[in-house]
């Protein structure tokens, strides 16, 4: 039988291999030298490293930008390699140092690109973004970018979730080793998809914050002991506890089986209490926004992106442990495809290093950073429950602003959780009271009156074309209303 490719698929495929030709074929640093000789700010700076070890002084720059004077801070750090500047970044938990490329102007954009938008970084946040760029790269104010970069991007604001009211405090638990703790979860219905898969078997470690998902095709209590055993128990051993939600399929006589042969105590959560499995709920709205940047148009190819997903998920710091999940249970990186591709300087390679004298260094490594991630889970719990517990707060949208709505109408045939949650931008053309607006949706359509609740301000690249001409009807209107009042009565 020959399937008919849509118009749809045949953008997403065409996009997907313009973005991975860009990306394989490198970067070439004859080019990047140039760029950075051109270059504004790193111009200046790049013409005075070559000229010589010292510093040049202070009143040379003093009239540049504020990215020029950073980089001039930044001179005893800088270093020259294959003829393109480079700088020498230390971290603060012990790692090596690295050679941070200095990035050009004109290739910022690009590489934000690389490192949210494309499967392989899987629209992730800031945090996770900014450290990933970290790795081999640098300019000055990269944080402001990202940031920018990440709160201005669509696809990820229109997956968030609606935040909630007003709810009970916050119970913690924290756990102290790895494996110590693992939770479960299965994520779907979700689209039936060519391999046959329905459902994902979610099992994450509560302390090294690792996780894997496992595509299933029902989530029937044999399929999970099954897929739970070869893809988890065999890979890194049984967790003492195994805690889940109140599912007939983890509570199943199998299941329960299951665990009393492998030694495993079993906790679940109590009824209607989410929160109490809340590393695994936060987890399963990532994945879905993760991989709901890929399959927008083809929501039946979902497994097909899992993986990828998932590398980049492991590969990314995790904002309670200050680690990533890869060097919490390894003790070391993996090296991601965007790395591989990228030219980086040589780097120091222990020789002569025996099997015990490894060990011994990938024991003292996972110490260090399991002590670091203790303190950081810690301060990160107590944290999150004080956050938490706060009340709403009172918002106020203006005139004019470009706001999105809430609408997470469920359409048949297509699955609610990889589709985007929020609609807009639209524009706010009146404040009715303290908690409605009144919402124009498009010039030909009659505006809307919403709820303050299911409103967001737009931060976004794209606010519709229709909006200035919108805008300068209600200043217009709003002008005349005034002349009319300033008439004189009789």
């Amino acid at each position: 039988m020959i399937r008919v490719v849509t118009r749809s698929e045949l953008k997403e495929q065409q996009n997907a291999i313009k973005d991975n030709e860009a990306l394989l074929g490198g970067w070439d640093l004859s080019e990047i030298r140039q760029q950075q000789i051109e270059d504004e700010d790193i111009g200046k700076i790049f013409a005075a490293f070559e000229s010589g070890p010292q510093k040049p002084p202070w009143e040379s720059i003093s009239s540049g930008t504020s990215a020029l004077k950073t980089l001039w801070g930044q001179w005893d750090r800088l270093e020259m390699h294959g003829g393109v500047l480079y700088r020498r970044f230390e971290t603060n938990i012990g790692q090596a140092a690295r050679k941070q490329m200095i990035v050009p102007k004109s290739r910022t954009q690009e590489l934000l690109h690389y490192f949210h938008d494309v499967p392989s970084a899987a629209h992730l946040g800031v945090d996770k973004t900014l450290e990933k760029l970290k790795n081999g790269f640098y300019w000055p104010n990269m944080k402001e970018y990202v940031q920018a970069y990440c709160r201005s991007c669509d696809s990820c604001f229109a997956r968030k979730p609606k935040k909630e009211s007003t709810k009970a405090p916050l119970g913690t638990y924290i756990s102290g080793e790895p494996m110590e703790r693992v939770a479960l979860d299965i994520f779907g219905p979700l689209p039936l998809t060519k391999r046959s898969n329905k459902y994902i078997l979610i099992i994450s470690d509560l302390f090294t914050k690792w996780t894997e998902a496992i595509a299933l095709p029902n989530q029937e209590s044999s399929t999970i002991c099954t897929a739970f055993i070869d893809h988890f128990v065999t890979k890194f051993g049984t967790p003492l506890q195994l805690h889940s939600d109140q599912g007939r399929n983890f509570q199943a006589d199998i299941f329960q089986r299951m665990c009393k042969l492998l030694g495993i105590h079993k906790t679940r959560t109590t009824s209607f209490r989410p929160q109490s499995n809340g590393g695994v709920e936060r987890f399963n709205r990532t994945l879905a926004s993760m991989l709901s940047m890929y399959c927008k148009q083809n929501q039946d190819q979902w497994d097909q992106y899992l993986q990828q997903v998932m590398m980049a998920y492991r590969s990314s710091v995790h904002a309670s442990t200050s680690r990533t999940p890869n060097s919490m249970l390894f003790g070391r990186e993996v090296t991601l495809p965007l790395q591989a591709v990228i030219p980086q300087p040589d780097t120091e390679i222990q020789e002569n290093r025996s099997p015990d004298d490894y060990v011994a260094h990938l024991q003292n490594k996972l110490k260090e950073n399991h002590a670091f991630a203790r303190k950081a889970l810690k301060k990160v719990s107590i944290y999150q429950k004080k956050r938490y517990d706060l009340n709403a707060k009172k918002r106020i949208f203006k005139r004019g602003e470009a706001v999105w709505i809430y609408d997470p109408i469920r359409k048949k045939g297509v699955c609610s959780k990889l589709t985007p949650k929020w609609k807009g931008p639209f524009i706010i053309e009146k404040r009715i009271d303290d908690v409605t607006y009144r919402v124009k949706r498009s010039l030909r359509q009659l505006s809307t009156v919403y709820h303050v609740d299911r409103l967001a301000l737009y931060q976004g690249r794209n606010v519709p074309s229709w909006a200035s001409r919108f805008r300068r009807m209600m200043d217009l209107e709003e002008a005349n209303n005034d002349q009319q009042l300033d008439k004189p009565v009789g």
